[in-house]
């Protein structure tokens, strides 16, 4: 298994983040199976390179990861399957925390010293090479400071890219995402969907998608509302999708900044909930939003339909 190993000098008391992503290989493998045993028992022993393009290749290289991390005296971070922290103990005198998405791998660490005895165990095991410092990830641009000690996580290429791909880039801007009081429903959907139409409705609903789940807690609403109708969408739901992109323009460099804020607030969970009566003009459910916060911001929020869980046609943000 190959991979990419970012890592430079922590000279922060903050923990100092790096950045671990896979490299595309030409072909897949495993490694050969224990001898003796059947063709009805054989299983995956171990990834030894990026299975893509196969519906489980995520796990299977999520289950190498975890046995490996396990063997070093790492344990998963509450429900997250996908974050190791390993607590301060014998060649580790600091706390190392690791979190992946898929390919993509982050870690954390307040001693330089620490880190690399890690890497160095690390690369035992996984070929790898060193990248420097962390400065994109899954998209998005990473911003450490380390004067003022904060870190900022945004994904303004990827908003201008969208900007550009529908020709909002140049256009009117506005203040909000919808227009105030505005009620999509299933009366604007035709009977017979222009293919054209309902091919730019669909981009513009599955881009925003990316955004919502990552850095913009404030398209929650406004995606919610446009993807109960990306099966039929009409001329009305079309307008109110390029509305949202008006205001994406307005506000694309917008990200997630998190920093100290205080020895009585630092790492404080902060919470807002909030409900309508009944909103949905087709099915008379209430829409529901809430906002986690830590540090300055978000670190989870949701918009939902009342009785419904959260899914694709739901908006919902978790940064780890």
């Amino acid at each position: 298994l190959r991979m990419t190993l970012n890592c430079t000098r922590a000279t922060s008391p903050r923990p100092s983040y790096r950045l671990i992503s896979w490299t595309r290989e030409s072909t897949a493998g495993f490694s050969s199976p224990p001898p003796k045993v059947g063709r009805r028992r054989m299983g995956l022993s171990t990834v030894l390179r990026p299975l893509y393009c196969i519906p489980s290749s995520a796990r299977a290289l999520h289950l190498t990861l975890t046995k490996w991390f396990k063997s070093q005296g790492f344990t998963t971070a509450g429900f997250e399957d996908s974050i190791w922290v390993c607590k301060a103990r014998g060649e580790y005198t600091e706390r190392l925390i690791v979190s992946a998405h898929i390919d993509d791998t982050l870690m954390a660490c307040k001693s330089l010293a620490t880190l690399e005895r890690f890497k160095a165990s690390f690369l035992q095991r996984f070929e790898g090479t060193n990248e420097g410092e962390v400065s994109t990830y899954l998209g998005g641009k990473v911003i450490q400071d380390s004067v003022v000690r904060t870190l900022t996580f945004r994904q303004s290429v990827y908003a201008s890219k969208i900007l550009q791909v529908y020709g909002a880039w140049d256009g009117p801007t506005v203040k909000t995402p919808l227009e105030e009081g505005t009620q999509l429903t299933k009366d604007d959907s035709p009977s017979f969907v222009d293919p054209a139409l309902h091919c730019r409705y669909q981009g513009i609903t599955g881009h925003l998608l990316f955004l919502v789940t990552m850095t913009r807690c404030d398209l929650a609403f406004a995606y919610a509302e446009l993807s109960k109708f990306v099966q039929c969408p009409g001329a009305n739901h079309l307008k109110a999708a390029e509305r949202v992109l008006q205001y994406l323009c307005r506000t694309y460099k917008l990200g997630l900044t998190y920093g100290c804020s205080g020895p009585t607030s630092t790492n404080l969970l902060r919470g807002w909930v909030d409900s309508d009566y009944a909103s949905d003009p087709d099915t008379c459910k209430s829409v529901t939003g809430y906002v986690l916060s830590m540090n300055g911001a978000p670190v989870s929020c949701a918009c939902v339909l009342e009785g419904e869980a959260p899914g694709l046609r739901h908006a919902q943000l978790r940064v780890r």
